[in-house]
């Protein structure tokens, strides 16, 4: 019964909001509390789904069909102040003047609909923030510390009074044990630095002698989430929500597996710039190229981006009927991005001028190496 309660909550209760604006560092921040929360579910033994702006910033499910058990998390960032309790249950005013919801009004106001559920909602915030309230080691543990252990009776009773008010219900008993509130040891202003050196970690101690680019890869998982972050919640059952909102343990592997056969790739690239050298192709033009490539290489590692698979496809036929009319690599990629704009439904995958003309140059090379 648990696991179709929770199910039936995450594929059909209405959306507090179907994303809205996020400031570009809250936004990359939050990605890489996802990526690194990615990173240690992984490790672990058992299935999850990781799930991006789905009635919470990120929610874990334990399972993506049947979920027993589920975790609300909202990352806030501070660059100065720490939070206080009077922040967290503060209601702004909207443009109609109506009360917003707090932030932990928004976060338990989910636990009314989740009531004897295996659920737990917990606030996270950076490191170099904190709490206006004495939190302790534990706030630094992945399951955080319970609010309730850190307030004193009076400031519990005035948290639990403000949540009955703005919620209509009083949820003291549920909120006592599963409420929960964190700081990630991850600083607002190294937390990119941070992410790529989590993956690097976990690319050499479980995906040894890959050749993974720990960069590269850090930069498809934080693609990957950016994509569950934007898209919509389609109508259907959970698992079709979780494939649509969230990465789980078997979507994960996909990608390594991917990341694994694309990583000899450097040798094709290697000779693709060289023949660009050979033939006088203008150092502006390669310098383009060059910086293009990351970004080609990452969405190449990504089995996930249907898009991009789409794209890759219809120019790869395109340069096999250009290239018997091809004098250099790069005429033939020329021709065959010319020839691949004109089939219908070519370019969902948005790519760049650059990085359509490397997918033809990198085909051809991988294509003779076979």
């Amino acid at each position: 019964m648990s696991s179709n309660v929770i199910a039936d909550f995450m594929a059909t209760a209405p959306l507090a909001e179907e994303g809205g604006a996020i400031s570009a560092d809250r936004f990359d921040y939050q990605k890489n509390w996802a990526l690194a929360r990615l990173l240690t579910l992984h490790q672990g033994s058992g299935n999850y789904v990781l799930l991006c702006e789905l009635h919470e910033d990120i929610a874990v499910l334990d399972c993506p069909d049947q979920p027993s058990g589920a975790a609300f998390y909202q990352i806030k960032t501070s660059a100065k102040s720490a939070w206080t309790l009077k922040k967290l249950t503060n209601r702004k005013k909207g443009s109609s003047g109506d009360a917003l919801p707090s932030i932990l009004g928004r976060l338990c106001a989910k636990a009314a609909q989740l009531k004897e559920q295996q659920v737990t909602f917990q606030f996270v915030t950076n490191v170099g923030s904190g709490y206006g309230f004495p939190v302790t080691a534990k706030a630094y543990d992945e399951s955080g510390q319970r609010l309730f252990e850190v307030l004193k009776p009076a400031e519990w009773e005035a948290m639990r009074k403000c949540l009955a008010d703005e919620l209509g219900e009083d949820l003291v008993d549920s909120i006592q044990s599963q409420l929960t509130v964190s700081i990630a040891q991850i600083h607002l202003d190294s937390h990119n630095e941070t992410a790529v050196g989590l993956v690097t970690n976990f690319l050499d101690q479980h995906v040894k002698g890959a050749h993974i680019r720990p960069a590269v890869f850090y930069r498809t998982l934080f693609d990957e989430l950016r994509r569950r972050t934007v898209a919509k919640r389609p109508a259907g059952t959970i698992s079709d929500v979780c494939k649509a909102k969230g990465i789980d343990r078997a979507a994960f592997d996909v990608m390594l597996d991917s990341a694994r056969s694309v990583a000899p790739a450097a040798g094709a690239w290697a000779h693709v710039l060289a023949e660009l050298h050979k033939d006088n192709v203008p150092f502006p033009v390669r310098a383009k190229l060059r910086e293009a490539y990351p970004d080609y290489f990452s969405r190449m590692q990504s089995p996930l981006d249907a898009a991009f698979r789409k794209d890759r496809q219809l120019l790869v036929a395109a340069s096999e009927s250009v290239m018997a009319n091809s004098s250099t690599l790069l005429d033939m990629a020329s021709a065959a991005v010319a020839v691949a704009r004109n089939e219908a439904g070519y370019g969902a995958a948005g790519l760049s001028p650059e990085q359509e003309l490397i997918v033809v140059m990198m085909t051809f090379y991988e294509n003779q190496s076979h």
